[in-house]
C-alpha cells in the first residue's frame, strides 16, 4: 500500500488507518496534519513555561537536609 508515494507495509498502512479513524480523519486528512504539526516551528522554552510545566507534575516539595539524613542512615559518607 501506498500512502503519499510512500511505499509500508500493510500492516503500518492499517495500524495509520485506524489510528487515523480514531482520531476522526481520513489517512491523508491525518498525515496532512501530521506533516503540518511537524514543520510547525517548536515553541520556544521559557522559564515561565517551564515553571508551568514543574507546577503541572504535581510534585511535592523536598524536606529540606532529607538527602543528607538519609545518606547518614545508610552510613555513607
Amino acid at each position: 500500500m501506498t500512502l503519499l508515494q510512500t511505499r509500508v507495509d500493510e500492516k503500518t498502512a492499517r495500524n495509520f488507518a485506524r489510528a487515523a479513524k480514531a482520531r476522526g480523519h481520513t489517512p491523508y486528512s491525518f498525515l496532512q496534519e501530521l506533516v503540518k504539526d511537524a514543520a510547525d516551528r517548536p515553541k520556544p522554552r521559557t522559564w515561565k513555561k517551564h515553571f508551568e510545566w514543574l507546577d503541572s507534575l504535581g510534585m511535592k516539595p523536598v524536606p529540606y537536609g532529607i538527602v543528607a539524613k538519609q545518606r547518614e542512615e545508610a552510613g555513607e559518607r
